[in-house]
């Protein structure tokens, strides 16, 4: 039996969820599709062409199962009669149609997102027995970026003679401090192989995907302290300084540092 296939593109919506602006929608042309995604349903003795199936609208707790086996889906009424009528006239069987419909939901489970529907600790565990998973590829660009980023850091604290002031999160200090030793890794590299997918499951199932943060906050594996030269120093606290001379930063009592 021919596998699904997608017909066309997931519909994608912008500023308002439901696709309609708010005084409502424009009359929709006779001939025009919308909502969910299309799929071609493959059978042996012919095709039930671009079937409108979506995700997320309905979750009948009365039949719940996992969302793989077809929880949370939902598939336009006609193609439905049209699949029962063909069962009814032995063009297919109930098996057939019950298997093109499960392959149809796993064709679409990452083009309509399903994975932000699960439970987030049992995606992590299909995530690490499949080593992998399509929240990691979605999120891949944006670890590798704080990864490079994270060795720009780090090569820049191991040469305090050129970057002498290192700032925190609020404060500035010589980058020889001890409060910059103690908030830095004693060694750090970046990961690789299995480290690698590793390091990469736990950023994108733990970050906030909202978040504008610019670097591994919360985790004491990468260096988040910003080493700088004399001058960029001097530009750091320029910045936080308002036009009252107000200073929206502090410096370290222990170093006293004066870029």
């Amino acid at each position: 039996m021919p596998p699904p296939r997608i017909s066309a593109p997931p519909e994608t919506f912008g500023e308002y969820d439901d696709g309609l602006e708010p005084w409502g929608p424009d009359p929709v042309p006779p001939d025009y599709s919308f909502g969910g995604a299309a799929v071609d349903l493959e059978f042996a003795t012919g095709t039930l062409s671009a079937v409108r199936m979506g995700f997320g609208e309905l979750f009948a707790q009365e039949r719940r199962r996992t969302i793989r086996e077809g929880w949370g889906y939902t598939v336009e009424l006609p193609a439905v009669l049209e699949l029962l009528d063909g069962i009814h006239h032995g063009r297919t069987n109930a098996r057939d149609a019950q298997s093109v419909l499960l392959k149809a939901a796993h064709l679409l489970y990452n083009p309509l997102r399903c994975f932000e529907a699960e439970d987030p600790d049992e995606l992590r565990t299909v995530c690490r027995q499949n080593g992998g998973c399509a929240l990691c590829e979605e999120r891949r660009s944006w670890f590798d970026a704080l990864l490079d980023d994270s060795d720009a850091r780090w090569n820049r604290l191991q040469e305090p003679e050129s970057y002498p002031f290192t700032a925190g999160r609020n404060g500035l200090h010589e980058t020889t401090c001890s409060v910059v030793k103690r908030e830095i890794p004693s060694s750090y590299a970046r990961p690789t192989g299995d480290a690698y997918t590793s390091a990469l499951h736990a950023f994108s199932h733990t970050v906030d995907p909202h978040s504008s943060q610019d670097d591994f906050e919360g985790s004491g594996d990468y260096p988040r302290f910003e080493a700088m030269t004399s001058q960029q120093a001097r530009k750091w606290i320029t910045d936080r300084t308002g036009p009252k001379g107000g200073r929206h930063y502090k410096l370290c009592h222990l170093c006293a540092p004066a870029p």
